[in-house]
């Protein structure tokens, strides 16, 4: 078979096509147009000093880049009052990449790499991807062009400095933050902060119009209500809150009760920042010392009523975990005995329940109020082994006012009773004494501290973290044993307290059959355990116990005359 001879073909010829290199970066773009010139400034705090340095930097950039006829300037990308460690909030900055992005921008010029950026990861990572883009970024400090092949290993070194730069600051700060809480010297804003303002001096001063709903807060608080019902209450009277915002939560009424700074005082470092980079802040749980100081500010609230509402949450905390943590409940004050009964056989709370009894030869239904143990009554799904009887709650009421009366009519035997409950708890002369001179120590500790911290330290800085540490360590080993003689000292005075509270209820009684007041239940009474068979013991605040027969006697039908 024959192949036929393949054509001659023409000789090959090669053109060869010219890269649009790019042009340098005072050139015009190959295709002569003006290149367009995007600015980025940021100055980091919004001082006086920092808005002047801000504006005299957007007045030069324009200047410049107008100087130069090849550019044409899209906008100044302008950050005020803002961190370079991080790109996140930084607004302006943000929406100059998204213009890169749209190929709105060939090339941005700034200050220096500290200015665009002190997060080294962040820094690369925006210099790269615009890199992709064709986008060069000039810093004018450094006289660095992204776009210049050698620019990269410069880049890495340089801005691994403003990282650094920026660690050493936050360390300096930091430093200098804790030196002025050794000091005393704490900063509190009051811009939402309800009952305190400041004066043109700076100073913090009480705002009397909210410093009134701050010891509402407390005073209801101290009369038996709950943190729901006190918000509640707020709401309904229509007071606003710091924000001037119309609903309150449980949850800010807790905050303005535990709050130590309306007592005058104030816990310094609640929070701190775990990384300079992002600034994420944590609660300080022993990350860094805390700083307690005492009587920084006016106080709106009295430390003796502070205390006592401290007291106060502790109790109701308590009350409603029972001691192997075998249940939970909320503290509720819409009745009297709410949270108040404890079931004597399984421990587990007793509550309110509306049942119905049968009465007269028609067995007509009557509703009745009655308090029967949560597990008894089938309403506790994790346990069911309790048979205790229920209790009326009309019956518990007059069992109640009786024991008033009888304790009225026999008060040498209930101040015995108190004085013993009493022996348990209070200090000795001994103890007293210990208590007294602990607090002088630790009042002499605190003195030198803040003497220390007011000290330069710039030539003996070693010896000088050496010798706050052993100070601080010395405080804290005392006030150790001071709280624990200072909480044994306050039992006692709280049960002679509430034994004043008892004796002033009990002038109030002048029967056996008085009207049930829920007042006195409130202000006296600590928990109640309901046995089997109607039988209550009533634990009253001032340490003393009396038990009382709730039973429900039979009601005979009065015939009809």
């Amino acid at each position: 078979m024959e192949i036929e001879r393949a054509q001659r073909l023409p000789s090959s010829r090669v053109r060869i096509i010219p890269a649009r290199t790019r042009t340098s970066r005072n050139e015009e773009n190959f295709d002569g147009q003006k290149k367009k010139i995007g600015v980025y400034v940021r100055v980091s705090t919004d001082s006086a000093m920092q808005a002047t340095s801000y504006d005299i930097q957007v007045s030069y950039f324009k200047e410049y880049v107008e100087k130069n006829p090849n550019w044409e300037l899209v906008e100044i990308f302008a950050d005020e009052g803002l961190s370079g460690t991080s790109t996140k909030n930084r607004v302006e900055f943000n929406r100059m990449i998204e213009r890169c992005k749209n190929k709105e921008i060939d090339y941005i010029i700034t200050k220096s790499i500290s200015r665009f950026a002190r997060n080294t990861l962040d820094c690369l990572q925006y210099i790269r991807m615009l890199k992709s883009l064709g986008i060069g970024i000039f810093f004018q400090k450094e006289n660095l062009d992204t776009l210049d092949s050698k620019s990269e290993l410069f880049l890495t070194i340089l801005s691994s400095m403003a990282q650094e730069e920026s660690r050493s600051i936050s360390e300096n700060t930091k430093w200098g933050v804790q030196k002025r809480f050794q000091q005393g010297k704490a900063h509190i804003p009051t811009t939402y902060f309800l009952g305190y303002a400041e004066d043109e001096d700076g100073n913090i001063i009480i705002d009397e119009k909210q410093a009134l709903i701050v010891r509402r807060v407390y005073r209801e608080l101290l009369e038996g209500k709950g943190t729901p019902t006190i918000a509640k209450g707020l709401m309904k009277d229509g007071i606003r809150t710091a924000r001037n915002k119309k609903t309150w939560t449980s949850d800010s009424v807790y905050k303005i009760l535990k709050n130590e700074k309306y007592k005058g005082d104030c816990l310094a470092q609640k929070t701190v920042t775990v990384d300079f980079l992002t600034h994420e802040r944590v609660r300080n749980h022993e990350h860094q010392p805390q700083y307690y100081i005492r009587n920084n500010h006016p106080a709106i609230i009295s430390g003796e009523d502070w205390e006592k509402v401290q007291e106060e949450l502790t109790r109701r905390n308590k009350m409603l975990r029972d001691p192997e943590n075998k249940y939970r409940m909320t503290y509720s004050g819409a009745a009297p005995f709410s949270n108040k009964l404890f079931c004597g056989e399984c421990g587990r709370p007793v509550t309110r329940r509306r049942l119905t009894t049968h009465y007269g030869p028609d067995r007509i239904p009557t509703k009745f109020t009655a308090w029967h143990c949560r597990v008894a009554s089938k309403r506790d799904p994790d346990y069911k082994d309790c048979n205790c009887s229920y209790v009326w709650e009309e019956e518990l009421e007059k069992a109640f006012m009786k024991l008033l009366y009888d304790i009225k009519n026999d008060q040498d035997f209930l101040i015995n009773e108190v004085e013993l409950a009493k022996e348990d708890v209070s200090l000795t002369e001994e103890e007293k004494r210990r208590l007294d001179e602990l607090g002088t120590q630790i009042d002499r500790i605190t003195d030198k501290i803040s003497e220390m911290a007011s000290r330069s330290t710039s030539s003996n800085e070693t010896i000088y973290e050496a010798t706050m540490r052993h100070l601080i360590y010395e405080q804290e080993i005392l006030q150790m044993e001071y709280d624990g003689l200072n909480e044994n000292k306050k039992e006692g005075e709280y049960i002679e307290e509430n034994l004043k509270i008892l004796i002033e209820a009990l002038e109030k009684i002048y029967g056996p059959e008085e009207d049930f007041d829920p007042d006195i239940l409130t202000k006296v009474i600590e928990k109640g355990i309901v046995y089997d068979k109607w039988r209550v013991e009533f634990q009253f605040k001032c340490g003393v116990s009396y038990e009382v027969n709730a039973r429900r006697r039979p009601q005979r039908n009065k015939k009809a005359k």
